[in-house]
């Protein structure tokens, strides 16, 4: 049955339906082809639209920027997590690349504490130590034949003082030489450890958070589905202060159809079942459907009421395009599959 033979009060109000039409899919395998089926009797008619198997999703972002691509148009089917929609957002990606320096930088400092001295470096040590050794036994020796001279006939009481002094720095440079040696061979302390571990993962939280920031700027599907419509062209601006919907789309792994049933005739709908689907765009074909559930109340214009009645299609008919308006001819409830109207 058309929408032009729906009784007037069944008609669909217009801005009832708010899901969006798509382009037609091939319809090979959809119902069966054969001469409509004569109005059972007692069968009441409703107009419907055919809808995917979910909800329609609103798909935003959270970043600030123009549309650079639009990959997608309404109408394409996608599969979960290709790229729909991209955002320049060049400001985030030069910020990622500083923070991957900072982290390289913090992760060798980490490696250093952990690690402790090269053996390069404790050999550099040693040779220190053993150069120092040297410097010193030379001027201990230096002092000790100066002491030995006389004081005022063959050596000064300054030269005397200077290889006093000579000495001296050469115990201390030596004392000082060990001690680094030491701390080589004992490696890094706990508290060195621990702050460069802290700087570390600092810097790869930084990252990690520019790293989320720039993921908003890609807009993935999550699910397999089809494109409803496109709400953003490229160039546009779009802020992450005022969120708008890019793009909608549902999931087309099945199908249902949702029918706009007059409250007064309400009480004439039971669970399963059975209805007639046809469509005024495809004449000759007819499509089984059973009632799953029973939606709210929607008002038109007159105060009149109506109620969503959703229906279920048989998997050999689920390649219905979605958004294809429907009349919906409800058998008699207990009617046999196929038997009303006979």
């Amino acid at each position: 049955m058309s929408l032009q033979h729906i009784p007037p009060s069944k008609k669909l109000i217009p801005g009832l339906v708010v899901i969006a039409a798509v382009a037609w899919w091939g319809l090979g395998g959809v119902g069966t082809s054969q001469p409509s089926a004569p109005p059972a009797a007692n069968a009441m008619s409703a107009p419907g639209r055919v809808e995917g198997g979910s909800d329609v999703l609103s798909l935003g972002t959270s970043a600030t920027g123009t549309i650079a691509e639009l990959l997608v148009s309404a109408g394409a089917h996608v599969r979960a997590g290709q790229h729909l929609v991209r955002v320049e957002c060049g400001n985030i990606e030069r910020e990622i690349e500083a923070r991957n320096s900072d982290l390289a930088a913090a992760e060798a400092a980490y490696a250093r504490a952990l690690h402790g001295p090269r053996p390069e470096e404790i050999s550099v040590g040693i040779a220190n130590v053993n150069l120092a050794d040297a410097r010193l036994q030379e001027a201990e020796k230096a002092l000790q034949r100066t002491q030995q001279l006389r004081e005022g006939f063959t050596v000064t009481r300054v030269q005397m003082d200077q290889a006093l002094r000579d000495a001296r720095m050469a115990a201390a440079l030596l004392d000082e030489v060990r001690a680094k040696l030491a701390l080589l061979k004992a490696g890094s302390r706990e508290e060195d450890l621990s702050e460069a571990r802290s700087r570390r993962d600092a810097a790869k939280g930084r990252v990690e958070e520019a790293a989320a920031r720039l993921g908003y700027c890609s807009v993935d599907a999550p699910i397999d589905g089809i494109v409803l419509s496109t709400k953003v062209s490229r160039g546009q601006l779009v802020s992450s202060t005022v969120p708008v919907t890019l793009l909608t789309m549902v999931d087309d792994s099945t199908r249902r159809v949702r029918a706009l049933v007059d409250e007064g005739e309400i009480s004439r709908i039971c669970s399963h079942q059975r209805a007639r689907i046809t469509a005024e765009g495809m004449p000759g074909i007819q499509m089984e459907g059973s009632v799953d559930s029973v939606g709210g109340a929607i008002a038109d214009g007159a105060s009149r009421q109506f109620r969503h009645v959703m229906l279920s299609v048989p998997e050999n008919q689920q390649r219905l395009p979605i958004g294809l308006r429907v009349a919906v001819q409800f058998l008699p409830c207990g009617s046999a599959p196929g038997g009303a109207g006979k």
